[in-house]
């Protein structure tokens, strides 16, 4: 019985699939890693600029109910865009993971095996940071300052 290391797909599936891929198509598991991770950068960039103009806004309004207006809606947006960074998150670390189990001829093994004979590791993994930490960073922010202006804890 071969282990899963997915939750429906053994390592021997994966690979047939790349091989009817690289045969049949013009998309393969490398050119799906290209365009998610554009897509990931993408939307995380888009998020910094959305959250950096509500921040900017609600710093130039004046008035408590205008100000809460702008992180009302502020809060909205950034949401709507961590749930699409977060999707293309989970997507791109499917596809890595995938990767990662064709045979070691292929890129990433090679990759695997030379880091690890001359002993480079990762200190943390960067993908988390950028599609789970900071969305969630920044939804927090527009709650507690929602609720520190809401209670009077922050006057202005």
């Amino acid at each position: 019985m071969t282990k899963r290391l997915f939750d429906k797909l053994t390592k021997e599936e994966i690979q047939k699939a790349y091989e009817f891929q690289r045969t049949s198509t013009d998309w393969t598991f490398y050119s799906e890693r290209e365009f998610i991770e554009n897509l990931f950068s993408n939307r995380f960039n888009y998020l910094l600029v959305v959250y950096s103009l509500f921040v900017t806004a609600f710093a130039a309004i004046n008035g408590k109910d205008n100000r809460l207006i702008i992180l009302g809606l502020g809060l909205f947006v950034i949401i709507l865009i961590s749930l699409t960074i977060y999707r293309a998150y989970i997507k791109l670390i499917i596809n890595l993971k995938i990767l990662h189990q064709l045979n070691e001829n292929h890129v990433f093994p090679i990759i695997g095996k030379e880091s690890k004979a001359k002993g480079i590791i990762a200190l943390w993994n960067v993908n988390p940071i950028i599609g789970i930490i900071i969305p969630l960073v920044f939804i927090f922010s527009f709650v507690i300052a929602i609720l520190l202006i809401s209670c009077n804890y922050w006057t202005f």
